[in-house]
């Protein structure tokens, strides 16, 4: 009886369709209602796009809001800045003045006797340099908020150290700073680290008082340097951070078919991993024993029996050689579907083109939304000095519709991922079960991309509501966190309540995550609906719970050593040669490197997610083929073969 629970409990085995032959050409369209529900979500993110366009203004986005309220390089304000579109920051809350130009000087150049305040520019009579360039700015003498400078107020005694803890500076946080050089980055004036170390050595004696502003003018410095480093290396990291990554993941995923290849990575990386779990099995149990021998006895029962539990553990898991060897087959037999249907390998091309196109307009709308808001004044008090910043503030409505739109993202970006699952897995299962390999090409993958859009758009479209549902509370969950952070700072018991549903939620996500990729499987093979597909999968994968966790682990060896050669390799070389040809032209090659890096790791993912999708989609072609079929039957080939013939179904 409980035999027969357990076997109830984990589900009935799969059974052959009549006539199965592989996942066949008559199909059913699945999940129509969701494909209908997401065409509505289209058109109110079109509709939203639209009424944004009509009443917003996206020069408030584009362009910089200075201290007043005017928006620099308009006339959207109580003063025409149409000629004066760079904002120059003032102070470290944001806070600034508009300019015609960046200040540009000689590197390093910073004039500490000469001030840009909220009411002009500042000259300290008799020390200001005079040679300097003049700086162009808007006449802000009518506005109601202005502040200008004084020597009491900004320069008390002509004193530079004085004048930094002065209540116009006042450390960075007041209505008045230095006029340095300055590098342009998105119409911000950043002072470059350079000027900033000058002015350092002209306030020496009042570092200790050097707060936000030192860690706000790092973060400027260190932005412009890199947007400066970026911009000169941009061909070396566009060349490498694309081109080669696309080449270079090519040739890995072709490298994969070689069978001794292959064979070596995964042993070499899995015996390593399996000795060294071994030595930690028979350590702790031996440990375990030699300090249960011991009198007196050091350690308390329960450490006792914890090491030895572990020692247990361990060695079961290093036993697991025999599933492991199951696992070497279907990444075999992976690769070998990958190599018989090379153009599979360009479908994430293809996707991440449909990503762009959708990222373009949904940031086209975005923005537009964001220009919906109303300027408001905030004023902040620091050592008794009030500072007037203006910033953005908006509505209900405005609020609603961008959380429309974030949820609009959400749920296209795990669409178009759920489509390019469902089309490997249609590729690769028809692979599997087909006996002659050799009518297996590029035939196959545009059968399967044109059937997975017409039949299954709904079913993808489901599983990615799901997702989008999740990640759209955890937004939620995260916003309200940091509303009520900024109300009660310190309330740890509200921190704890947050990062618990965050986690909880996170490892929702993950679960539904795993179920909607064999959900997909499933219906690639057999063209049931999601929810069908997701309890066959579910029980499938509970029946084969042991076969699946191995095959995972070496599945994944292989993807992560993957992603890590590539990044790395494809990195070492930028590096090289921008070491050797435009070193002297940047501030240093780390940070393009980094992003060659980054670039490359994304690329890589993108070719190494088709890699992790066709085995899990072997391994579930496999199972099924052993559950449904018996003997000569099965579709299975070389190891697989003998993993049934030896095993059973």
């Amino acid at each position: 009886m409980a035999k027969e629970d357990k076997d109830e409990y984990k589900g009935d085995k799969l059974s052959a369709p009549a006539g199965f032959d592989g996942p066949s050409n008559d199909r059913v369209c699945t999940d129509v209602l969701c494909s209908l529900l997401l065409v509505g979500m289209f058109a109110i993110m079109t509709a939203i796009g639209i009424y944004s366009i009509q009443n917003g203004d996206i020069r408030l986005i584009l362009y910089p809001l200075d201290y007043d309220g005017n928006i620099c390089g308009t006339n959207a304000g109580d003063i025409d800045m149409t000629d004066y579109p760079y904002l120059y920051l003032v102070n470290s809350f944001g806070g600034g003045v508009c300019m015609k130009e960046c200040p540009s000087f000689s590197s390093g150049y910073a004039d500490e006797y000469t001030l840009v305040t909220y009411g002009g520019v500042y000259k300290v009579d008799g020390l200001a340099d005079e040679s300097a360039p003049t700086v162009e700015m808007p006449d802000y003498s009518n506005s109601p908020n202005v502040q200008t400078c004084t020597q009491e107020n900004c320069y008390p005694n002509n004193n530079p150290k004085e004048s930094f803890t002065s209540s116009g500076v006042n450390s960075g946080m007041g209505y008045a700073f230095y006029l340095s050089d300055t590098t342009n980055y998105l119409n911000r004036c950043f002072i470059s680290s350079d000027a900033y170390t000058v002015i350092e050595d002209a306030v020496e004696d009042t570092k200790d008082s050097i707060t936000d502003l030192g860690a706000a003018e790092d973060v400027t410095s260190f932005i412009s340097e890199l947007y400066s480093d970026l911009y000169s290396a941009q061909n070396y990291i566009l060349g490498f951070g694309f081109g080669v990554s696309v080449l270079a993941s090519f040739l890995y995923t072709y490298l994969l078919r070689i069978p001794g290849l292959l064979f070596t990575l995964i042993w070499g990386s899995l015996l390593a991993s399996l000795g060294l779990i071994g030595f930690m099995g028979y350590y702790s149990f031996t440990a375990a024993n030699n300090a249960a021998d011991e009198d007196p006895q050091v350690y308390s029962d329960d450490k006792i029996k914890g090491m030895r539990y572990f020692g247990y553990f361990m060695f079961v898991v290093a036993g697991l050689a025999k599933r492991i060897q199951l696992s070497i087959g279907i990444v075999k037999q992976a690769s070998r579907a990958v190599q018989a249907m090379p153009t599979l390998l360009i479908f994430p091309v293809v996707q991440t083109v449909g990503l762009l196109a959708f990222i373009f307009v949904w940031l086209f709308y975005a923005v537009y939304v964001a220009s919906l808001g109303e300027i408001e004044t905030n004023e902040f008090d620091e050592n008794g000095v009030t500072v007037m910043v203006r910033s953005f503030t908006y509505d209900d409505n405005t609020q609603a519709m961008a959380w429309i739109l974030l949820f609009c993202f959400f749920w296209t970006v795990e669409f178009i991922s759920a489509v390019g699952s469902i089309v490997i897995a249609r590729a690769i299962a028809s692979w599997y079960f087909t006996r002659d390999k050799g009518t297996i090409g590029t035939g196959t993958v545009v059968q399967s991309i044109r059937q997975s859009m017409w039949y299954h758009m709904g079913t993808a479209a489901f599983g990615a509501l799901i997702i989008a549902i999740i990640q759209t509370i955890r937004a939620i969950v995260t916003y309200i966190q940091k509303k009520i952070e900024g109300i009660d700072g310190d309330n740890k018991a509200v921190k704890c309540v947050a990062c618990c549903c965050q986690c909880c939620f996170a490892c929702l996500e993950k679960c539904m995550r795993f179920i909607n990729k064999h959900a997909y499987i499933q219906t690639a093979i057999f063209s049931t609906n999601f929810c069908i597909s997701a309890k066959n999968g579910f029980f499938l994968i509970l029946r084969n719970f042991g076969r699946i966790g191995a095959i995972s682990v070496v599945s994944e060896v292989v993807v992560v050593i993957g992603k890590i050669f590539i990044a790395a390799s494809t990195g070492a070389i930028a590096y090289v040669l921008m070491n050797n040809y435009i070193a002297d032209e940047v501030e240093s090659i780390i940070g393009p490197t980094v992003v060659v890096i980054l670039l490359t790791y994304i690329v890589a993912s993108l070719f190494f997610s088709i890699f992790s999708m066709a085995v899990d989609t072997v391994l579930q072609c496999f199972i099924a083929d052993e559950e449904m079929f018996d003997g000569d039957d099965c579709y299975a080939e070389g190891s697989l073969k003998e993993w049934i013939d030896d095993n059973g179904s």
